[in-house]
Formats: C-alpha cells, sequence, structure tokens
C-alpha cells in the first residue's frame, strides 16, 4: 500500500504530468516520496550581523493537475484492498438471481413435470444437480432436496393430496368427474393452466428476496445484497461470510461452500480522475527551519473536507471496463425448516385475519421465523393468491368452490360441498402449506421426519441477473456517495506528513498573500497544539489588544487560522513559537522576480525567553 499511497500523493501534490496515461508501481520504491514526511526541514540561515536569520517564502497559485489513476485488476487491489470490504459498488436485486436458481432446481430431476400427466416422472439421475441429492449414504429418493423438488414441481395436472384435508375431495371429484376432475377444479378455482405450478419461481423469488434474503442483518437497505468492490476482487467468494450464518439467522449461503463467480475479468480496467484538494504551502519554524505543509482547500460540496475530489458520475470522471458480460454464480442456498408441523388456521372467521403481519396465535406460519422454509413456502402462496377471487359452480350449483365471496377477503377458500364434506373454509396459502408440507414429508410423514427437510443446493453457473454494462452504470452513484470515505482512505492523515512549522505562507480567497499562523487543524490526528498566543502582535508582550492578525478577514472565507496580509512595505510583527520563545519578524513582499511574483522575505530575532 505505501507504494500507491507514494503514487497517489506525487500525483495528487507534487504536480504530476496530467497526460500521462496511468500511474505504475515501481518496484525500487519503498515508502512515500521525499519531501512530504516530518524531519524535512531546510535548516536555519546563519544569523547576520544584526542577528536576524533570514527566510524567503515563495507561493505558486497554479492548481494542481487532476490525479489520473489507470488500474487494471492487481492495482486495484493494491491501491484499495485495505477498504474494499467499505467500498460498496452495489446492491444487488436478488430477484433474477433467485428466479433462474430456482428455475435451475425445478429442472434438477427433468422437465416432464411440465406435462398434462399425473405422473410427474421426476428422475435425478438426468440433472449434475440432481445426482448430488444422494449424499451420505442416502438415495436421492429419500434426500430432503428432492422432496422439495416434489413441491416445487406441483401442478393441478400432477398434484397428490393424499393425507391432506382435501383428500376425500379428490376422491369424490375424480371418481364423479366433477368439473373435468380434481386437478381440473383446482386449476379453474385457482384461475391456473393445469400445468402451471402452485408456486411459480416468480412468486417464490419474491418470497425469498423479502422473507428469507431480506431477514437477514447483512442485506442492504433495499433488500438487496450489497457487491463491494472485496467481493469482485475475490469473485464473491467473501459472500459466504457475509451470507452465512449472523445472529439468529441461519444463512441464506450454506457455510461449507465458497461461492464462485467472476465479475472482473483479466482484461479489467478501470479509471479515475480526481481533482486535488491539498495545496503545498511554504512555511518556518523559527527554531528549525523551512518547510512545507500540507493544506485542504475544498470548495466543492457537500462536505467540503475531501482531499480529493472524485466524479463518479461523470464519464471523464470515472470509467470500468472488462467486466464479464454475463456474470454467473456456483452457490450453495441452505434453506432450514421448522421442526414441526405448521398446521392452517382454517374454519372459524377470525383466521381471516392471520395475515402476515397479523399471525393469529403461536402456531400460525407468520409467526415461525421468515427464514423458514414453511413462511417461504406460504408467502409465495400468499404473493400469488391474495387478490384472488372467483366462484365456480358445479353439478347445477350442488358444488361450489368459493373464493373471496360473500364478504369474505381475497384468498379465502370457501368450499361448498353437500353434508359439509369439503375441508373447512381457509386461505389458498395456507392450503397450499399443507399440500406442501405432506408433500415433503410424504402423506403418513415416514419419508421425511418434521425438521429434517433441511434443504442445500448446490447449483453452478446461475446467471446473476446483471450484465457487465449494466454494472458499470449501477457502480456510479453507489462511489459517489462513498467519494468522501475513498478519498480519506487512499491518502489516510495526509497532516501528519507537515513539517513542524509556526507559520505559513498562502492566499486568500481575493488573491492577496497572508502568513497563516498554525492552526490546530493543520496538525495530524492525536497531535497537541502547543502554541499559548496563536498570531501576530505589534509588540513583544503579545498583548491581545495589540494583535495585528485576524481569524475572521474580509476576502477569506478560512476562519481558523490567524491571517496577517503582507504588503510590499516592510511590517514588525511579533510572534510566539511552539516552545514559547517570542521572534520579531521584519517582512515584506518582494516583487523583483517576475517569475516569482508572490515571494516574501521574512527576517527573524529572537526577542523572548
Amino acid at each position: 500500500m505505501a507504494v500507491w499511497l507514494a503514487a497517489v500523493w506525487l500525483a495528487a501534490c507534487a504536480g504530476v504530468d496530467s497526460t500521462s496515461p496511468r500511474i505504475g508501481i515501481d518496484p525500487a520504491d519503498s515508502g512515500p516520496p521525499p519531501g512530504l514526511q516530518p524531519g524535512t526541514l531546510t535548516p536555519l540561515p546563519n544569523p547576520d550581523a544584526l542577528g536576524e536569520r533570514t527566510f524567503t517564502l515563495n507561493l505558486d497559485l497554479r492548481p494542481p493537475p487532476p490525479l489520473a489513476l489507470d488500474m487494471n485488476r492487481d492495482e486495484v487491489q493494491e491501491l484499495l484492498g485495505d477498504i474494499a470490504p467499505e467500498i460498496v459498488m452495489l446492491e444487488l436485486d436478488p430477484y433474477p438471481l433467485l428466479v433462474n436458481t430456482l428455475d435451475t432446481i425445478k429442472a434438477a430431476c427433468g422437465t416432464d413435470w411440465r406435462d398434462d400427466d399425473p405422473d410427474p416422472r421426476l428422475d435425478c439421475e438426468l440433472t449434475d444437480l440432481g445426482r448430488s441429492f444422494a449424499r451420505d449414504g442416502m438415495g436421492w429418493r429419500e434426500s430432503p432436496e428432492y422432496a422439495l423438488v416434489r413441491l416445487l414441481t406441483m401442478t393441478p395436472a400432477n398434484v397428490v393430496v393424499l393425507g391432506t384435508s382435501i383428500e376425500f375431495l379428490q376422491s369424490v371429484s375424480d371418481l364423479v368427474g366433477i368439473g373435468g376432475g380434481f386437478g381440473q377444479m383446482l386449476a379453474d378455482s385457482l384461475r391456473l393452466r393445469r400445468t402451471e405450478e402452485f408456486l411459480d419461481s416468480r412468486v417464490l423469488a419474491v418470497a425469498l428476496k423479502e422473507r428469507f434474503i431480506g431477514s437477514h442483518p447483512n442485506i442492504g437497505p433495499n433488500g438487496g445484497i450489497l457487491f463491494t468492490l472485496e467481493d469482485a476482487l475475490g469473485d464473491l467468494e467473501p459472500l459466504a461470510q457475509k451470507l452465512g450464518p449472523v445472529g439468529g439467522h441461519p444463512g441464506i449461503l450454506a457455510p461449507d461452500f465458497l461461492p464462485h463467480g467472476v465479475v472482473m475479468g483479466d482484461e479489467m480496467r478501470m479509471r479515475v480522475v480526481a481533482e486535488s484538494n491539498i495545496r503545498i504551502f511554504e512555511g518556518v519554524s523559527l527554531q528549525q527551519g523551512t518547510g512545507q505543509i500540507n493544506v485542504l482547500r475544498d470548495a466543492v460540496g457537500p462536505t467540503f473536507d475531501d482531499p480529493l475530489e472524485f466524479d463518479f458520475e461523470s464519464p471523464a470522471g470515472f470509467e470500468v471496463t472488462g467486466l464479464t458480460d454475463r456474470p454467473v454464480m456456483d452457490l450453495r442456498l441452505r434453506i432450514r425448516e421448522t421442526d414441526d408441523f405448521v398446521p392452517a388456521c382454517s374454519g372459524d372467521e377470525y383466521c381471516q385475519s392471520n395475515l402476515p403481519e397479523s399471525p393469529v396465535g403461536e402456531t400460525s406460519v407468520w409467526a415461525r421465523p421468515p427464514f423458514t422454509l414453511e413462511h417461504i413456502i406460504a408467502a409465495g402462496g400468499f404473493n400469488k393468491y391474495s387478490n384472488l377471487t372467483n366462484l365456480t359452480s358445479y353439478l347445477g350449483d350442488l358444488a361450489t368452490v368459493e373464493i373471496g365471496q360473500d364478504g369474505a377477503p381475497p384468498g379465502w377458500i370457501h368450499f361448498g360441498v353437500p353434508l359439509n364434506l369439503g375441508p373447512k373454509d381457509q386461505y389458498a396459502w395456507e392450503l397450499i402449506l399443507e399440500v406442501g408440507q405432506v408433500s415433503l414429508h410424504g402423506p403418513d410423514g415416514r419419508d421425511l421426519l418434521e425438521g429434517a427437510a433441511n434443504v442445500e443446493f448446490t447449483v453452478y453457473d446461475v446467471p446473476v441477473g446483471i450484465t457487465g454494462e449494466q454494472c458499470a452504470r449501477s457502480v456510479r452513484p453507489y462511489l459517489q456517495q462513498q467519494r468522501a470515505r475513498i478519498s480519506e482512505s487512499l491518502l489516510g492523515d495526509f497532516r501528519s506528513r507537515n513539517d513542524a512549522l509556526d507559520f505559513y505562507l498562502a492566499a486568500l480567497d481575493d488573491g492577496r498573500i497572508a502568513l497563516f499562523f498554525i492552526a490546530r487543524e493543520d496538525l495530524g490526528d492525536g497531535q497537541a497544539y502547543p502554541w499559548r498566543s496563536p498570531g501576530f502582535y505589534l509588540d513583544a508582550a503579545l498583548t491581545p489588544t495589540q494583535k495585528s492578525s485576524l481569524l475572521v478577514m474580509a476576502g477569506s472565507t478560512d476562519v481558523t487560522h490567524e491571517k496577517l496580509v503582507v504588503f510590499e512595505e516592510e511590517q514588525t510583527v511579533y510572534i510566539e513559537d511552539a516552545k514559547g520563545a517570542v521572534f520579531r519578524l521584519r517582512l515584506h513582499q518582494d516583487r523583483s522576480d517576475p517569475l516569482r511574483p508572490h515571494r516574501v522575505v521574512v527576517a527573524s530575532k529572537r526577542v523572548g525567553p
């Protein structure tokens, strides 16, 4: 990092040629550039016959050229690696990634389930993902992953409700052929195609985003995944720790698998241009000699204290190229289920108020943690059916399926079956949750015990959901929001490089030149302020009423430094240095050299202890 700080400092403060295409790393450079570290003061001149020492200070009012960095991936790591975990590049909407992941999972055991056939013909030997379900001596048919695939691929055409509250209704409707059979009845009632999933990838992706991912402590303010520069430079592998178990959340990604995805390719380049707000001024230590001080002059808002002024939203100020065109990701998604069966709230009207934000009782699915499988399934159903209203009738209105009718809220199902042989009234999503839980565990619970259907899916080459071009555009506002942090981190405590001066020569806003007495803001972090009587005085006693310098001065926005305007006519003032010694100063502006129009000659003599 020292090498890069040296390069940055030289460019920002010492006038590196702004037309240079990039700043490279010099292996021979082992530290900061010369002339910017404490202890580089030019020694005191010998006193003359009058006992005075004379100093000449020059002021260059030309602004430094812009800092231009043109970096490859390794150089970005070298320059920004220390703060890469803190630099948020974008908040990625996980929805496209989740849709792609769910679609991959649904195809893990083939795609015949999409046919209009009671047998989905699932065969997990067909894909690498499906074959991975067999592990630890367990075949894929006994795995919780296969059980979840069965649930996700349920359609009206292949649904099995054996062991659920609507088992009898299926038997009767299929036997008599009511409404074209049970599958058709469900399709008509829920306004689905016969081959459409009860829970499609879109609604489940929203549930996963809002409930599963959204409940993780490390998710961004808008419910997205915060991708940092560290994640991009580390090929997304740092996400394993960030999105793993945290606090009471079991984690989004399984901790025993490193996610992987290349965002920054080998040809990646990042070009950053910044204006320097640091000016180098010459000054005097009355007991040691002349030296330099680095002063922050930031006139650009909103913070007014940035050493470097970035404009990441400007094409001229920031450009990143060579990002992967369509990045993909390898990840292992892990979802835990609850330890017990989650019953539906059914039969009573008070269950109509059993909603995501107002669970009825401790057994309600909405009272379960949002990252559990049952909660996610119910949330997916809620997303799909919360606005559903429908009325279907059969056998000359002898049997009906009423959803959101007769004052009931949308999604509330009443099965009008003779002799009340149908299931109890309940919300569509709770009915789907019941069917889903039975599908997971088997009708008699022997396939998987409750609490054992904890699923982990390792998927490869899943599209992240954003192109390289979109990523290059999206990072701009995020980097712009962090420009002050980046600026501060690049240069660190630049004031610690200042020489130990008592005053320095600088210009006021109106162009006049003045001596600035050292203020607290000119010192490095943690340095004590030793001056007892800062400022320039007309008498050696440093009488406050005889102070000739001003903190607040017309023509200057600076209000923290004691300032003394310098004229061509000689002025005599007195000053106390950092050790408490009093000096007399005779000073004037020297215009004899047209190439150095802003030159001040100072003659100093110690006159007090």
